[in-house]
């Protein structure tokens, strides 16, 4: 009976922990390419002609930008007044969360592509390393998003990496998930109760 009851209990809690760190809805967002060499840099235009979709997952309006690898960690790195972006739906309708490191000068910005709407949008100015995260937003299933990111005007680089953009847990379903440990709790005890009588 210990034994299912503390099996029980790790299941919630590992149902809690995936809740808490939910994935993300933007493709190869830590910008990761086998293509790049550790060390070195590829411009956009580079890539995109040895790459498909599916493997990079973002544009650049000029393919000015590149990826660079510092030390086998990569990241995109937006220059001449460039943009790059990236397109995905959501796989739930609900809150979200824009989040990513950053470092240098520009901007970001989330916009509704289907509806051609501006949701979240900010101006970066960090001369050292930063996470940034968004408020929260509703996003649906049934339209197309964009995240930009661009360098300020031709003389700022913007180095962007880790985006993400995750559904944030409402805290009801916390309450639920304490509820049910509660309950697994009560019978547990109920069951122990029965065994000495």
């Amino acid at each position: 009976m210990r034994k299912s009851f503390l099996s029980a209990a790790a299941l919630v809690m590992g149902a809690m922990a995936a809740s808490a760190h939910a994935q993300s809805v933007i493709g190869n967002g830590d910008f990761e390419l086998s293509s790049v060499p550790t060390g070195s840099s590829s411009s956009f235009a580079d890539i995109v002609s040895s790459q498909t979709w599916d493997q990079l997952q973002w544009g650049s309006i000029t393919n000015t930008s590149s990826i660079v690898d510092a030390s086998g960690n990569q990241a995109a790195q937006v220059v001449l007044g460039d943009s790059i972006w990236s397109a995905f739906s959501a796989t739930g309708a609900g809150t979200y969360a824009l989040r990513f490191d950053a470092v240098g000068q520009g901007n970001y910005s989330l916009v509704n592509a289907s509806t051609d709407t501006l949701l979240s949008s900010g101006t970066l100015s960090n001369p050292s390393p930063a996470t940034v995260t968004s408020a929260g937003f509703s996003l649906n299933t049934s339209d197309v998003y964009r995240v930009y990111f661009s360098s300020s005007d031709a003389t700022n680089t913007l180095t962007v990496d880790n985006v993400m953009l995750a559904a944030v847990p409402e805290p009801q379903t916390y309450a639920m998930m304490l509820a049910g440990l509660g309950a697994l709790g009560l019978i547990h005890r109920r069951r122990m109760v029965a065994q000495r009588g």
